[in-house]
């Protein structure tokens, strides 16, 4: 499929569910950002994603303090200690 015809399908849509067109990149963005939060790796998001560099990565991976905060519960030194 080509972008012209995924734009068309998007708009199709858009206008069913009567809301605004979404840029398409948002699903590129939901896409990354998913992925980060089901524990895929960069290396694995920029390959599936088609990109040479992780630059492009960290525009679409943008977290939410939520996210961040999960995270660091998760892995962080500090709050794994035992007492």
């Amino acid at each position: 499929m080509k972008y012209p015809g995924l734009r068309q399908i998007v708009r199709r849509c858009a206008d069913r569910a009567g809301i605004a067109e979404p840029p398409l990149h948002s699903f590129r963005r939901a896409f990354t950002i998913n992925m980060l939060r089901n524990g895929a790796g960069l290396l694995t998001i920029q390959r599936l994603l088609g990109h040479a560099s992780m630059v492009l990565i960290a525009k679409y991976a943008k977290q939410l303090t939520d996210d961040l905060r999960r995270v660091h519960a998760q892995a962080s030194p500090a709050d794994r200690m035992k007492e």
